[in-house]
């Protein structure tokens, strides 16, 4: 049997493993399990290493997020003013014209105190589980330059000003193509790159493919030609452009609002698959019987050539039960005895 970071390698590589890895996405949870709160881990390398380890021996589920890194729209323009007149070290609602661009600061990683605390989450991380998948959740070009204008102005710029939107994404590339290198040098095993403002809850195909698409491509070729694998988290619906998404060069999608079995059957044979429990009503809400039976389906629908990473659908609520998490790991158990003939 292949150990955990081997089948997460190899289901990213799209050869197939013989087991189901169960990770959780579950960043939000472990945080709150321990009492503490999001900036203070953030800024503690040990204390989020013990919440993330912690949480994961108890539930019994695999792999561990490092954390989020939103470094560098703080970096690059966090000494701006944002719409409102006020300079908060952020760096949200801060790009708003061309000019505004070039007064953004050039982007130096190793100056960057949230960079340096990921990388040493890691390195506890992978001293106290080396056999543990690690993770980290970073932002596609685009997605810095959607925190750099402020949600209103990006979007009424996608529509009335596609080509500030672009430029803006061009200019934060670099930036986001060495901080990916950088993580990976560090050891993890993938990088989770979610998506969550241009599914089409928010924007639509037309507009996808006109601000995001070419960005996600030639930003990803780069990261991946440095030998990194990425998840493509598809937040919200993206059924009318996964067609899309699939020239963007993701090792695996990171599902939600969709279901499995038909984005298996039209893509499975192209793209690995992630997903798919909705974090709410059936892994927050659900009962313990509800979730098993519908991980289990999940991994019998995703999981039958053993390219399937079992998971919620997005961050797992920090109220969900203890019980339904391990019925969704038991869930996976039982159905690798069934796809790969385990006792």
């Amino acid at each position: 049997m292949m150990g955990k970071r081997e089948a997460v390698k190899a289901i990213l590589e799209g050869k197939g493993a013989d087991r189901i890895p169960v990770i959780m996405n579950a960043f939000s949870l472990p945080v709150a399990r321990y009492g503490y709160t999001m900036p203070e881990v953030m800024a503690s390398p040990e204390k989020m290493t013990e919440c993330m380890v912690g949480t994961r021996r108890k539930l019994g589920y695999d792999g561990m997020c490092a954390g989020a890194y939103g470094g560098i729209s703080a970096m690059m323009g966090g000494h701006l003013p944002n719409s409102e007149g006020k300079i908060v070290g952020d760096g949200d609602d801060v790009v708003h014209s061309r000019e505004d661009i070039e007064k953004l600061r050039p982007y130096d990683p190793k100056k960057c105190p949230m960079l340096k605390n990921l990388l040493k989450t890691i390195e506890l991380m992978r001293k106290e589980e080396p056999d543990e998948p690690i993770y980290v959740i970073l932002h596609v070009p685009a997605a810095v330059a959607f925190t750099l204008m402020g949600a209103k102005p990006a979007f009424k710029a996608m529509v009335k000003n596609p080509e500030l939107f672009r430029a803006l994404s061009d200019h934060v590339e670099d930036a986001v193509v060495e901080s990916s290198k950088i993580l990976w040098d560090a050891g993890v095993d993938f990088l989770w790159f979610p998506m969550p403002n241009f599914g089409g809850y928010c924007i639509s195909r037309k507009t996808y493919e006109k601000c995001i698409s070419e960005s996600n491509i030639r930003a990803n070729k780069r990261i991946k030609d440095y030998g990194a694998n990425i998840v493509i988290h598809t937040c919200g619906p993206y059924d009318d452009r996964f067609d899309l998404v699939l020239k963007e060069s993701g090792d695996a999608w990171h599902i939600s609002d969709t279901q499995t079995k038909k984005v298996k059957d039209e893509y499975g044979d192209q793209v690995s698959l992630m997903g798919n429990i909705p974090c709410v009503s059936v892994l927050m809400e659900g009962t313990p019987e509800e979730v098993y039976k519908y991980a289990y389906q999940e991994c019998m629908d995703g999981a039958r050539d053993g390219r399937f990473i079992l998971s919620g659908d997005c961050d797992v609520s920090p109220m969900t039960p203890d019980e339904n998490v391990i019925e969704a790991v038991r869930a996976a158990k039982d159905a690798e005895k069934v796809l790969f003939g385990k006792k």
